[in-house]
C-alpha cells in the first residue's frame, strides 16, 4: 500500500505543496483551502506538512453522525453530499489534519493515488511511496503516542 510520508529534514517552507493542492482543489493558489497545511516555528527553525494520515481506524469516520466518511482502498474519503458542515471532524481529529475554510470542509484524499502537493515539491520533502513495515510500524506507535491507546 502506498502512503504519504513527509520529510522535514528536506522541507524548506515554501508552501508550494499547499498551493498546488489548492489550485487543483478549488481552483485557487490559496494554502488556506489546501489539504496539506505547513506549520513553520520561528524559534525552532523547523517546517512541518500536517495533512490526513489515512487512519486504519479514522477517528472523523466514528464521530460523524451523517456517514460523510468512508474508507475506500486504505483512503479516507469525504462525501461533502451527506457533510451537514457541523465541524466535529475536524475539531476531533487528533492530526489537526481536517480544516474548514467557509463551508467547506477540505481533507487530503490522496488525489485518488496521484498526490498533486508531491509533484510540486521540489525538495522531496513530500513523497508517495510504498508503506514498508517498518514505517507501518512507526506510524501505529505515534498515532498510539497521539491517542494514547495501547
Amino acid at each position: 500500500m502506498k502512503v504519504l510520508n513527509f520529510y522535514p529534514e528536506r522541507c524548506t517552507g515554501c508552501r508550494e505543496c499547499a498551493m498546488a493542492c489548492s489550485l487543483v482543489k478549488f481552483g485557487e493558489c490559496n494554502p488556506r483551502k489546501s489539504a496539506v497545511t505547513v506549520i513553520r516555528d520561528e524559534f525552532k527553525r523547523y517546517e512541518y506538512a500536517v495533512f490526513c494520515l489515512q487512519c486504519d481506524e479514522p477517528v472523523c469516520e466514528d464521530v460523524c453522525h451523517q456517514n460523510a466518511y468512508t474508507v475506500e482502498d486504505g483512503v479516507v474519503k469525504h462525501d461533502d453530499d451527506r457533510c451537514i458542515h457541523c465541524r466535529l471532524c475536524a475539531a476531533m481529529c487528533p492530526y489537526s489534519a481536517i480544516t474548514v475554510h467557509g463551508k467547506d470542509i477540505v481533507k487530503c484524499d490522496l488525489c485518488d493515488g496521484d498526490p498533486t502537493c508531491v509533484k510540486y515539491c521540489a525538495t522531496d520533502a513530500l513523497v508517495y511511496e510504498e508503506e514498508t513495515k517498518e514505517m507501518a510500524l512507526k506510524r501505529k506507535e505515534m498515532v498510539e503516542r497521539i491517542l494514547g491507546t495501547p
